[in-house]
């Protein structure tokens, strides 16, 4: 398996997308539209980190910061969303021949993008949208989006100085019954960036001009399958520090970069 570096990645991408903006009655028109991130609820709940597991636990987020981006919007549909599925069994059992279109992930041509890192407060703006900026793009249909999770770069300078060199950081309270557990998180998402991709994430947004598009982390889905009754609270009850030897360390970094750890949508531009 070749390895790519994050400026690798990043290069490739954003050259498909250019080179799409370029092409005349194939491409679709150049627009520029607003790209932004929001954290979102969890079904039936209110307020932005709280939310209840698989397993039970009542958990609310009182801290929470991540570092993401680049962020790639691509033509084609999720080979994990059910028709594309469908039709991947289809051309393995009626095979026909496909002219090669040079992407990345299969995901056909980059329709927007935003090239930059940022660090995001997940917690902040009650559940608004944090406005990033503007991004280029190609006018079409978006039906998956790939990002990058990684430590913060020099790039970011003193806006990374929160996160203390970690790429995620996560602090708050789960409640079972009578048991509660106190704990905080922090984790990294080293190179090589194969592993710090976050792939094929469905979509299903109509990109046009001044629009806005929302990547939104699923915080409550970070936390499937996550044992808190494993993690031992200290005397004092004081916040456990989950360590990467432990159960909930290790679901939370599988879960964080699983395709349903994040979904996106579109905000139409206001007439």
């Amino acid at each position: 398996m070749k390895h790519y570096s994050r400026r690798a990645f990043t290069w490739m991408l954003g050259g498909a997308l250019a080179a799409g903006c370029g092409l005349s009655g194939t491409g679709g028109r150049s627009i520029t539209f607003r790209m932004g991130l929001r954290t979102a609820l969890a079904s039936g709940e209110s307020t932005v980190g709280a939310f209840t597991t698989d397993t039970g636990w009542r958990v609310t987020l009182t801290a929470a910061r991540l570092v993401l981006g680049p962020i790639y919007l691509f033509e084609k549909a999720s080979p994990l969303q059910p028709q594309a599925l469908l039709r991947r069994l289809g051309d393995v059992l009626l095979p026909t021949a496909h002219a090669h279109e040079g992407d990345f992930f299969s995901g056909g041509r980059v329709l927007g993008e935003w090239d930059r890192e940022v660090v995001f407060d997940l917690l902040a703006d009650a559940g608004q949208a944090r406005v990033l900026g503007r991004s280029p793009g190609i006018a079409g249909m978006a039906r998956s989006l790939s990002l990058l999770l990684q430590p913060p770069s020099s790039a970011l300078g003193a806006e990374a100085d929160v996160m203390g060199g970690r790429s995620l950081f996560l602090e708050g309270v789960a409640t079972q019954d009578s048991a509660r557990v106190p704990f905080r998180v922090a984790m990294d998402f080293p190179p090589p960036v194969e592993l710090q991709r976050v792939d094929f994430v469905p979509i299903e947004v109509d990109l046009d001009d001044e629009g806005l598009f929302v990547l939104e982390p699923q915080p409550h889905r970070w936390f499937t399958g996550a044992r808190f009754e494993r993690l031992t609270v200290p005397a004092e009850g004081t916040p456990v520090e989950v360590g990467t030897d432990t159960q909930v360390y290790r679901a939370l970094s599988v879960n964080v970069r699983r395709f349903d750890a994040f979904t996106g949508a579109w905000e139409p531009a206001e007439a």
